[in-house]
């Protein structure tokens, strides 16, 4: 396919293209093994396409990673029962980190250095918390709403707590928590620290 074939989807529909065909090669072929050259052949785009918006694999993959994850987030609405919707977010994440988005978790952490730029290591964290802090953050004031959970549960470390912990364990045990890993976070860390005082 030549770049001017490809130039018929132009803004919006091109980029959705790219960012599935990213995805999907990074599910197929891991981090490590991901080529730009081939995620331009899978979205049937010219590679200038890809290096005109993203110059490198690292930013075409964030920047997949925030699509697919504002997606979920716009599309999350909490039902008021805490524990429930926390542990429904949670195991989605876990669902994720088994896909793609693994993928895209341990290639940013590998490729980050001491010496990388700040700002660059900034945006990747951004990246990974952002969405998910809206989501937890939107469970934590339906729960304050009810008289469920205390006001201060909503202290951005609070809020980023048990998505963390997903986090960690996914980096350290090299695979999702279970359910019952899950279920463990929840009882014992998440909820006595959150739950609104008598």
């Amino acid at each position: 396919m030549t770049e001017s074939t490809a130039g018929r989807r132009r803004g919006d529909d091109l980029e959705r293209a790219i960012f599935e065909a990213a995805l999907e090669e990074l599910a197929e072929v891991g981090y490590a093994n991901l080529r730009m050259e081939a995620v331009a052949a899978r979205a049937k785009a010219g590679k200038a396409s890809l290096y005109k918006r993203w110059p490198d694999r690292a930013h075409l993959i964030r920047a997949a990673a925030r699509y697919k994850a504002t997606a979920i987030d716009t599309a999350f609405e909490p039902s008021g029962a805490v524990r429930d919707d926390m542990e429904r977010v949670m195991r989605r994440i876990a669902e994720n980190q088994n896909g793609p988005g693994g993928e895209v978790l341990r290639g940013w952490v590998g490729e980050l250095r001491p010496t990388s730029d700040e700002e660059e290591a900034e945006k990747v964290r951004e990246a990974i918390e952002q969405p998910r802090i809206r989501v937890f953050a939107k469970i934590l004031e339906a729960g304050i709403a009810n008289g469920t959970v205390r006001p201060e549960a909503l202290h951005p470390r609070i809020v980023n707590l048990a998505p963390s912990m997903l986090t960690q364990h996914f980096l350290m045990k090299g695979r999702p928590a279970s359910e019952s890993v899950i279920a463990e976070m929840l009882d014992e860390i998440v909820m006595p620290l959150i739950r609104a005082r008598d």
